[in-house]
C-alpha cells in the first residue's frame, strides 16, 4: 500500500529536481518535467521561495536552490530560513532600504545568507549568498562584538585588511573601537567604509541555543540613513526582536 502524502511528495520532488542543477529551472520546465499543472507548480515554487529554500532570478524568471541549503544542508539553517523571509520583507518595505541576513564565516569573513531588496528606485542590489570582509561590514562588526577580544583579534588578523574606500578603517585599534561601540549600543554602523555613499546598520539576533549567531542589517544610502537614523534603528531593532521571538516559538517542542 502506498502511504505517501501527495502534497509532501510533490515538495520533495521539486527539491530533488532542483538539487540536480545549479543554474535552476523555470516554472514551465518544472511543470513539464514533473507533469504538474502550472498553477499548482507556481504555488509550490512560491512557497519554497518565501521559505528561503529557492532563490528567484527575476531577470529570467528562473528559480534555483539556495546555495546555503546546497552547501550546509537543511539542519543547520532550516529554522532561520523558515522564520526570516517575511520579517525581512516587512523590514525592507517599512525602511525603504535593502535588508540582509548574515553570519560570521571563516578567515575573517562575514557571509550574507539572504537579502530582500528595497522597494525604492535607487537602492542597494546585493545578492546572497556572498562573503564580505568582516572588518568592513556592519554584520561582521556586530557579531564580533559578541566574541571575546582575543577571538576578535584573531579574526582581524586572519586576512589582509585593505581600504575599500578612503573612509575604510583598517587599523586594528580603530576597528576594535568600532566593535566596542557596537557592543555598547547594540548597533554596528559602517558608513562609507564598504562603498562610498553606502551605510550598513546591523543588529544581532538572539538565537536559540545550538543555532549559529546571526544578524540582520539594512544597507542604506548614506544620505537617507543620516536623515532618518532614529526610525531606521527602531525598525531594525523591532525586526531583530520579532525574528528572535519567532525562532523561540518555532524551536519549542
Amino acid at each position: 500500500m502506498n502511504t505517501e502524502i501527495k502534497s509532501a511528495g510533490r515538495v520533495l520532488d521539486v527539491l530533488e529536481m532542483f538539487s540536480t542543477r545549479c543554474d535552476g529551472f523555470t516554472l514551465s520546465e518544472v511543470a513539464r518535467d514533473l507533469d504538474l499543472p502550472k498553477s499548482s507548480t507556481l504555488g509550490l515554487l512560491r512557497t519554497l521561495h518565501q521559505r528561503g529554500y529557492l532563490i528567484r532570478e527575476d531577470e529570467n524568471d528562473t528559480y534555483r536552490i539556495n546555495d546555503l541549503i546546497r552547501r550546509d544542508g537543511f539542519a543547520r539553517h532550516g529554522l532561520i530560513l523558515r522564520v526570516v523571509p517575511p520579517v525581512m520583507q516587512a523590514l525592507a518595505r517599512s525602511a525603504g532600504e535593502t535588508g540582509l541576513l548574515g553570519m560570521l564565516d571563516t578567515a575573517g569573513q562575514a557571509r550574507l545568507l539572504a537579502s530582500e531588496l528595497a522597494p525604492s528606485d535607487i537602492r542597494f542590489d546585493i545578492e546572497a549568498p556572498r562573503r564580505l570582509p568582516a572588518y568592513a561590514s556592519a554584520i561582521g562588526r556586530i557579531l564580533m562584538s559578541r566574541l571575546p577580544t582575543p577571538d576578535v583579534e584573531a579574526m582581524l588578523d586572519a586576512a589582509p585588511r585593505a581600504a575599500l574606500t578612503p573612509a575604510t578603517r583598517v587599523e586594528r585599534g580603530a576597528i576594535l573601537d568600532a566593535i566596542a561601540a557596537a557592543r555598547e549600543t547594540g548597533f554596528a554602523i559602517v558608513e562609507d567604509e564598504f562603498c562610498v555613499g553606502g551605510t550598513e546598520l546591523a543588529a544581532a539576533i538572539a538565537m536559540p541555543e545550538g543555532q549559529p549567531s546571526m544578524a540582520l542589517s539594512l544597507a542604506c544610502l548614506s544620505q537617507r540613513y543620516r536623515s532618518d537614523t532614529g526610525r531606521l534603528q527602531a525598525l531594525l531593532s523591532a525586526a531583530v526582536t520579532e525574528t528572535a521571538e519567532a525562532m523561540a516559538r518555532q524551536g519549542r517542542p
